[in-house]
């Protein structure tokens, strides 16, 4: 199951980090990138550990770098890299769970996904929109107005 626990950023956060350090020569200082973008220290942290979970970026002392991966997506976008990030998101919680409770079941109500997710500490509907936008972005989940379901059975 998945035992590590993915940082609450949105895609969009993670893709604007890559953006913002891209335009700073691929490699500063976490807190250049904090002068530069418009979202709290917290927020940047955790695009910064989404970022490095997923390997678009590497840390060092304080300093964040892009990856050759981070600058592909840049490059391609998400849909470039889109099976590889889907293969390691798939590990982490909450994603592993919401998975492992799809395989045995075929579709959840989306109700279902929203109390599990808050049983894994995404309680905030911010933050449930996060992890959902995550798991359709990177085409791991499918969602219907009212259900889950993994996105490889849609096609």
């Amino acid at each position: 199951m998945g035992n590590r626990q993915f940082p609450p950023a949105s895609v969009d956060q993670v893709l604007g980090l890559l953006k913002v350090l891209k335009s700073l020569g691929g490699r500063t200082d976490i807190y250049r990138i904090d002068e530069e973008v418009e979202i709290d220290f917290d927020e940047l942290s955790n695009a910064v550990n989404a970022a490095k979970i997923l390997g678009l970026v590497v840390t060092e002392g304080g300093d964040v770098e892009l990856t050759e991966l981070g600058d592909r997506v840049l490059r391609e976008g998400l849909e470039g890299v889109r099976d590889l990030l889907a293969r390691r998101v798939a590990e982490l919680s909450p994603f592993a769970e919401i998975l492992s409770r799809l395989r045995a079941q075929g579709t959840l109500k989306l109700e279902e996904v929203v109390k599990l997710l808050c049983a894994l500490g995404y309680c905030d509907d911010i933050l449930v929109r996060r992890m959902l936008g995550w798991g359709v972005q990177l085409g791991v989940l499918y969602i219907s107005s009212d259900s889950v379901m993994p996105a490889q059975e849609t096609s």
